[in-house]
């Protein structure tokens, strides 16, 4: 059962992340290093899953419940965050500066996106839920 759980978690995490870099990615190129990275942490923590069923043991952290709130909280913040800066920089930046900054910027919300992916993946959490890395929130067990 814990399998399962971790084949959905995965599929939930990847699937919020794959929807969000499209907006996110300032060009296709980086689009493809993020989907590259998504995917193979994905396939690790795949393999991972399925090394704990066959030959017993605990995996490198894993999915949760909590972790997959808080990265779809963490998600909702960097595209909140993403959309007023560049409502910002439409306003007052001069025309020729709006690529090059936005370009910028998506970079990094692109590498704030990966941290939170990791984190969410391998069970690490954002801190913003009660109950730490492997705790229980409100009585649900941790999957992972």
């Amino acid at each position: 059962m814990d399998f399962l759980i971790a084949i959905v978690g995965l599929c939930l995490i990847v699937g919020l992340f794959f929807f969000a870099i499209d907006y996110m990615a300032p060009d296709e190129r980086f689009k493809k290093i993020a989907k590259w990275a998504i995917g193979g942490v994905a396939l690790l923590a795949f393999l991972v899953a399925i090394k704990a069923v066959l030959f017993g043991g605990g995996g490198v952290g894993g999915v949760s419940p909590q972790g997959l709130i808080e990265f779809a909280i963490g998600l909702l913040v960097i595209l909140v965050v993403l959309f007023i800066i560049y409502y910002v920089i439409d306003f007052i930046a001069p025309a020729p500066f709006v690529v090059p900054v936005k370009y910028v910027i998506g970079a990094i919300a692109l590498i704030a996106l990966l941290v939170i992916a990791e984190r969410a993946l391998f069970g690490g959490g954002l801190g913003f839920m009660p109950g730490g890395r492997r705790g229980d929130l409100m009585g649900l067990p941790f999957y992972g």
